[in-house]
């Protein structure tokens, strides 16, 4: 079985930056939070990067608190992301 649960994040993905439509983008949404609270896999954990990816679009989408929420739980299960998601989370809490 896969490490990760992955659902159908591919072609969520792929759609929603080939079309950049609001319907692709809500796929795409709905593709992360079904990942976030499944947790099934090998690992039985959110594969890395989902939390980031999910936490920057909420961002995005104007849930700036939501999302900074997602950065730091990506901080909390891949530690080796710190540096990188901590300047992510400076700009937007300023």
């Amino acid at each position: 079985s896969s490490l990760y649960y992955w659902g159908n994040y591919e072609e969520a993905s792929y759609q929603h930056y080939k079309q950049g439509t609001d319907e692709a983008k809500a796929k795409l949404m709905a593709t992360y939070e079904k990942m976030i609270s499944r947790q099934t896999g090998a690992r039985n954990t959110i594969a890395p990067g989902i939390c980031a990816e999910y936490g920057y679009m909420l961002i995005q989408s104007g849930k700036r608190e939501e999302g900074i929420n997602y950065l730091k739980k990506e901080i909390e299960l891949y530690p080796e992301s710190r540096v990188f998601i901590e300047r992510i989370i400076k700009r937007y809490e300023q």
